[in-house]
C-alpha cells in the first residue's frame, strides 16, 4: 500500500533547560493531557485491576471495515476485530494458521483448498462458516462496495462476469460445506493465499453487513480477539476482550484504548508521566532516547518492508532521458537523508527492500557521485542543468527531505522547487499522464513478494494505478510475465532479480531509503513484537502491575 505521508519530524532541539515560557506550556499541556477532556462522551469505566492498553494517535482511523481499509491505521484494528483464513506469523513473511487449520494448493497453483476450523464463532454468537469468507470477498469484488482490494481477487475464475453483474455468485469459489472453500483461479498464482491473508479477505456476518450497509464500520463485527465497545470520532477508538475468541487465554489484554488528535510531541508527554504504554519517538527526543540507557533498553526497532524514492515521470522531459534519470541517482546523497532523519533509514540499493523475500543484496545502485551526475547531464545535453518542481505531501518533514535534495541537486545544476501538496490531491495529481514530473513518494507491502513492488509499481499494466512514474520497458514486462506462475522460490526469485536490475539500470526513481521504524515501550508493558509488514499484533500483549495502574 502507500506508505503512510507523515514520516516523523526530525529537528534537533535541546531535551533540558528548556525556556521558561516553553517549560509552562508544557506543564499545562501535561495537566490537559493525565486530566483528559472534560467535554464529550467520557470513556468506558473498567473494574480495578483491569489490563487496559493506553495508546494514542494524530489520526483517526479511516475505517473498521475489512472491505474498505487500505491503511496502516485502519489495518491495526482490523486484525484485532476479524479473522481471515491465515495469517502471517511474526516474522512477516510465513503464513499461518487463523481461521483455517490446513490448506492445499494444486500442483499448478490455480486449484486452493481451505479447511476451517468449528470453533471459531462471531461476537453475535454464530459460528463462522466457509460462506463467510465466500460472502467477504465476493463483497470485495462488488464495484458498488468501491473496495481498494479488488484488483487482488479478479483472478478467480467468474470474477469478470460476477463484477460486470452478469452472475449473482462468484463461480470460482466453492463451499462443498461448512468447513471447507475452494478458491479456482483462471491461471496460476502461486502467491494467492498471501491474498487471502490480506485483511480484505477476513471473514463477515452477511447479516449484518445487511443490516447496517455502509454504516457496518461504525457496528463491525467479527471473530477475533477484540470486540469494538466505542468509537468517538477525532476523541478515542475503545476495544475490549472477546471472551469467546477461539484460542484459548488470548488476548491477554482487558481493553485496548487509543486517544485519538495527539501529535507525536504530546504522545512523548503522555509517555513520559505515563498515560501511555507505547509511543513513537519524536525526533526532537530521540538523540536523547538512545543516549539514555534505561530509555534505550525499553526501545525497539525493525526494517519495514517499504521503499520511500523519488519518482520520475518517464513521459515527461528531461526524465524521458535515461541519462538524466541516472544522473538524478548519483546527484542526491542517500547516506546524508538518512543522517536527517537520525539514522531510521537503510540507504536504498533499489526497489526492494532487505526485508522481503527475494532482495538482492549484491546490487549495488546509485553511489553519491555528483561528478559522474555533471557528466551523464552534460551528455544527455543539459550542461548547464535545467528546473524541475518536486511534488511532495505537505508535511515538515517531507519539506527537510526536500531541502537536503535541493541542495544536493543544486550542485549539478538543477534548480529545484518544492511543491507541498495535501496528501489526497496529491495522490490524484501523480496519477495524471503529463501532470507531475517529479514527486516524493513511497511503498509498504501488501505481502511479501517482490511482485507487490515491481509489478504493482512499475508495470506496464499499472499506469494510471500505481506505476506513477509512467515507466514502461517491454524486457522487464517480459520477465514479470515469466516470473508470475513460478512457484520454486529459487527460480521465481532469480527472475525478479533480474527484472529488478532492468528497472534499477532504467531508473524511473531515484532509489532514496528504507525506513527502521522506532517504539519505545513502558517497562511494565510486555509481549509486544513488531512486524516488519504489518502493525503489531496485540493479542498477546500483557501488562504487569505499575504506578499508575488503578
Amino acid at each position: 500500500m502507500a506508505a503512510p505521508s507523515a514520516i516523523p519530524t526530525f529537528r534537533r532541539r535541546r531535551v533540558r533547560a528548556r525556556p521558561r515560557a516553553l517549560r509552562a506550556a508544557i506543564a499545562l499541556a501535561a495537566t490537559l493531557i493525565l486530566s483528559g477532556c472534560r467535554a464529550g462522551t467520557p470513556p468506558p469505566a473498567f473494574p480495578p485491576g483491569a489490563q487496559v492498553l493506553q495508546l494514542a494517535a494524530l489520526d483517526d482511523v479511516p475505517t473498521l471495515d475489512p472491505a474498505a481499509g487500505y491503511d496502516v491505521d485502519s489495518w491495526m484494528f482490523e486484525q484485532m476485530l476479524f479473522d481471515t483464513l491465515i495469517r502471517y506469523s511474526d516474522s512477516g513473511v510465513d503464513l499461518v494458521p487463523d481461521l483455517a487449520i490446513s490448506w492445499a494448493a494444486s500442483p499448478d497453483a490455480t486449484v486452493f483448498t481451505f479447511h476451517l476450523r468449528r470453533d471459531a464463532r462471531f461476537t453475535n454468537g454464530r459460528v463462522v462458516t466457509s460462506a463467510d469468507f465466500k460472502f467477504a470477498i465476493e463483497r470485495v469484488l462488488d464495484p458498488k462496495t468501491r473496495s481498494k482490494g479488488m484488483e487482488y481477487y479478479r483472478g478467480i475464475a467468474g470474477a469478470a462476469d460476477f463484477v460486470a453483474g452478469r452472475a449473482q455468485a462468484l463461480a470460482g469459489i466453492e463451499t462443498p460445506d461448512p468447513w471447507t472453500i475452494v478458491f479456482r483461479l483462471t491461471a496460476p498464482d502461486p502467491i494467492f493465499p498471501h491474498k487471502l491473508a490480506m485483511p480484505f479477505a477476513a471473514a463477515v456476518p452477511h447479516e449484518v453487513v445487511a443490516r447496517y450497509g455502509d454504516d457496518f464500520s461504525r457496528h463491525v463485527v467479527g471473530s477475533g480477539p477484540f470486540m469494538l465497545r466505542q468509537w468517538i470520532g477525532g476523541q478515542r477508538i475503545v476495544l475490549v476482550r472477546n471472551p469467546g475468541y477461539f484460542v484459548k487465554g488470548r488476548p491477554r489484554l482487558d481493553a485496548v484504548v487509543e486517544a485519538i488528535g495527539v501529535n507525536e510531541d504530546l504522545q512523548w508527554l503522555r509517555f513520559e508521566a505515563g498515560a501511555i504504554d507505547l509511543s513513537a519517538i519524536p525526533p526532537a527526543v530521540f538523540p536523547y532516547v538512545v543516549k539514555t540507557p534505561r530509555l534505550n533498553a525499553l526501545t525497539m526497532r525493525i526494517v519495514t518492508m517499504t521503499t520511500r524514492y523519488l519518482g520520475m515521470n518517464c513521459r515527461m522531459a528531461p526524465f524521458t532521458d535515461v541519462r538524466v534519470r541516472r544522473a538524478m541517482n548519483y546527484a542526491v546523497d542517500k547516506r546524508k537523508l538518512v543522517a536527517v532523519i537520525n539514522g531510521r533509514g537503510i540507504p536504498a540499493n533499489g526497489v526492494l527492500p532487505p526485508s522481503l523475500p527475494g532482495y538482492d543484496s549484491t546490487l549495488t545502485g546509485y553511489p553519491y557521485d555528483p561528478a559522474r551526475a555533471r557528466a551523464l547531464l552534460e551528455q544527455a545535453g543539459y550542461p548547464h542543468g535545467f528546473s524541475a518542481t518536486l511534488w511532495m505531501p505537505a508535511d515538515q518533514t517531507m519539506m527537510i527531505l526536500g531541502q537536503s535534495v535541493q541542495q544536493d541537486l543544486a550542485l549539478v545544476g538543477v534548480d529545484l522547487r518544492l511543491k507541498p501538496v495535501a496528501f489526497a490531491p496529491f495522490l490524484e495529481a501523480i496519477r495524471q499522464p503529463q501532470t507531475v514530473p517529479l514527486f516524493f513518494s513511497g511503498w509498504e507491502a501488501d505481502f511479501p513478494d517482490p511482485a507487490n513492488f515491481l509489478e504493482v509499481l512499475l508495470a506496464r499494466s499499472q499506469w494510471g494505478a500505481n506505476n506513477d512514474s509512467w515507466f514502461y520497458d517491454p524486457r522487464f514486462d517480459t520477465l514479470l510475465a515469466q516470473a508470475a506462475p513460478v512457484a520454486d522460490p529459487a527460480r521465481r526469485y532469480a527472475i525478479y532479480r533480474e527484472a529488478q536490475r532492468i528497472a534499477v539500470a532504467d531508473a524511473p526513481w531515484v532509489f532514496l531509503y528504507f525506513p527502521v521504524t522506532w517504539e519505545i515501550r513502558q517497562p511494565w508493558m510486555h509481549g509486544l513484537v513488531l512486524n516488519p509488514m504489518r502493525p503489531a499484533r496485540l493479542d498477546t500483549v500483557w501488562l504487569s502491575p505499575h504506578p499508575g495502574a488503578k
